[in-house]
């Protein structure tokens, strides 16, 4: 089952992430000239390429647990950097973005758990959770794409500014 699951959520994770590099080609004028655009922009695309990552991994690490974990971990500790990095920027954004970056700070006790449980793979059995590590670090990497959608929706649906409408 967790093989099904994996192969489905790497093929979900790439194709969102084409389509989000699509919005990202659409808006590029807009965004190019906003270091935080930039930066957002960025960090949805993280969250597609970090779970397709970890997904293909998944998939060929059965036999080799510690591959799979690596992954995972290395996946996470990027995700959870960034994610700090982008909120450190908070501050240098306009009001009406930083409803929209506050998003982020949903994510980041995500990563933490999947490096958590990449570190410690028995963690959710510890706390009373009969699950597996892959079938935990799935329901978690779910929970990061479903917040890394609604992140790049809101991006996607952010009016244009002025100032780039002004240069068309």
């Amino acid at each position: 089952m967790a093989q099904t699951f994996y192969e489905t959520l790497a093929l979900a994770a790439f194709a969102l992430l084409g389509l989000w590099w699509v919005v990202v080609a659409e808006r590029r004028r807009e965004w190019a000239a906003l270091p935080y655009r930039r930066r957002q922009a960025y960090t949805v695309s993280l969250y597609f390429t970090l779970t397709g990552i970890m997904s293909l991994v998944s998939l060929i690490s059965t036999a080799h647990p510690a591959l799979w974990r690596l992954a995972f971990g290395i996946s996470a500790a990027l995700g959870a950097v960034e994610i700090v990095l982008s909120l450190a920027y908070v501050n240098a954004e306009p009001r009406r973005e930083r409803r929209i970056q506050w998003l982020l700070s949903l994510t980041l006790p995500l990563y933490l758990v999947i490096l958590a449980v990449a570190i410690h793979s028995s963690l959710a059995h510890d706390i009373g959770v009969h699950l597996k590590p892959l079938e935990t670090e799935a329901v978690v990497v779910s929970l990061l794409l479903f917040l890394g959608i609604n992140y790049g929706w809101l991006l996607f649906m952010e009016p244009a500014y002025p100032g780039a409408e002004a240069e068309e």
